[in-house]
């Protein structure tokens, strides 16, 4: 979906009887906040320290491509964080370059720009990456493939090869996730499919197949994975917001069941789930909210939470919800940051009681103007949620 605004970057949810605070795993490490700036005359990734309820631009790094001003999906992930006892890098998709920066966040320096096939082309919905520790999968829209990259030590990639992906009615992959041997896509056309790359490139599963909620003329859009590989979520474009869950323990994609009316507001394109799983929260596109379901990692099942209450600035500053991520890798996330172009972003403090019972708050700074984008979508934050 082609946005003509700048881009609204959320900033956060507090979700906790405490204080809010950010979680890290060593005194040392930084909190941050990044931005895929996806702009057309010289991209760039904004980062901001996280500190407590606040935000403050540390670097802006430009990759050396160029980005789309948000051409594609909403749900698309545009950068992808990877952590490991090695390094720490963030992979930066230069959608109108048709390359993947990465820089390395101990520096903040750009290591390369990496490079996909010559037949590999992105520029009819964009680019999309995802990691799993080893490898990086990137969903060239325009010639509909996934093309595998290897991670190299010093936060460079090395390309492998491609993998044709197209849904059944020939749409483009929309987005996708991955955790470990399983990486699950979404495609424009509503199918979905999972693929096996426990040996690096994807090897499809054989589950090409609309999801529940396509013979109701809703699609599914965003997906996740819960922490052990057992559940497949994706968000969904219904008019309520939806849901959508399939087991798929056995390694390959089943059914998905529908969960609808979980909050307020509707057309929850982009989700992400909290790091300790009992949250799903969704970026509701249509109505400029945001929505935190509870989840049951033990069933999969869905059941309403909580939503905020309209953003500051929707409908006059930004338009519309995008890609949402969580400042903290352990328990809630603790802040919760959601894209909203234009090009600010506001942040909403989530309060969560006993009971499944929670409340979203916006806070009074929000939103936030993130000046070197014309149309923000992703962000992401490090260090990464686990899964």
């Amino acid at each position: 979906m082609k946005s003509h605004l700048r881009s609204i970057l959320s900033a956060g949810l507090a979700l906790s009887l405490a204080p809010l605070a950010i979680a890290t795993s060593a005194e040392t490490t930084p909190n941050y906040l990044i931005a895929n700036n996806d702009y057309s005359l010289g991209n760039s990734a904004t980062f901001y320290t996280i500190s407590g309820a606040t935000l403050q631009q540390k670097a802006v790094v430009q990759t050396g491509g160029a980005g789309n001003d948000g051409i594609g999906s909403v749900a698309t992930k545009r950068l992808t964080v990877l952590r490991n006892p090695v390094q720490a890098c963030v992979f930066v998709a230069d959608a109108n370059t048709s390359d993947i920066a990465a820089i390395d966040i101990d520096t903040l320096k750009v290591t390369g720009r990496f490079l996909r096939s010559s037949t590999d082309d992105d520029r009819a919905s964009g680019l999309g990456v995802v990691n799993n520790g080893k490898y990086l999968y990137a969903n060239f829209s325009g010639s509909q493939t996934i093309g595998t990259f290897q991670v190299l030590p010093g936060c460079r990639l090395a390309f492998v090869g491609d993998t044709a992906a197209t849904g059944l009615s020939g749409g483009a992959i929309e987005d996708m996730a991955v955790n470990r041997n399983l990486l699950v896509v979404t495609y424009l056309d509503g199918s979905i499919e999972s693929f096996n790359v426990a040996s690096g490139s994807p090897v499809s599963n054989g589950d090409l197949e609309f999801s529940t909620s396509g013979t109701h003329g809703s699609y599914p859009s965003g997906v996740d994975l819960s922490a052990d590989g057992h559940f497949a979520i994706f968000g969904d474009g219904a008019s309520t917001p939806t849901a959508e869950v399939s087991d798929v323990s056995s390694g390959k994609l089943t059914p998905t069941v529908v969960y609808s009316k979980l909050g307020q507001g509707q057309s929850s394109f982009s989700i992400w789930l909290s790091p300790d799983e009992k949250l799903l929260y969704m970026s509701d596109f249509s109505s400029g909210q945001v929505i935190a379901a509870s989840f049951d990692k033990a069933t999969g099942a869905l059941s309403p939470g909580c939503s905020s209450a309209v953003l500051s600035g929707f409908n006059t500053k930004w338009s519309f919800t995008a890609g949402l991520t969580t400042a903290s890798a352990l328990g809630s996330g603790s802040i919760v940051f959601v894209a909203e172009p234009d090009a600010s972003f506001g942040a909403i403090h989530v309060i969560e009681k006993s009971g499944g019972v929670c409340t979203l708050t916006e806070a009074p700074y929000s939103p936030v103007m993130e000046k070197h984008t014309i149309t923000l979508e992703s962000v992401a934050a490090y260090p990464p949620r686990r899964f």
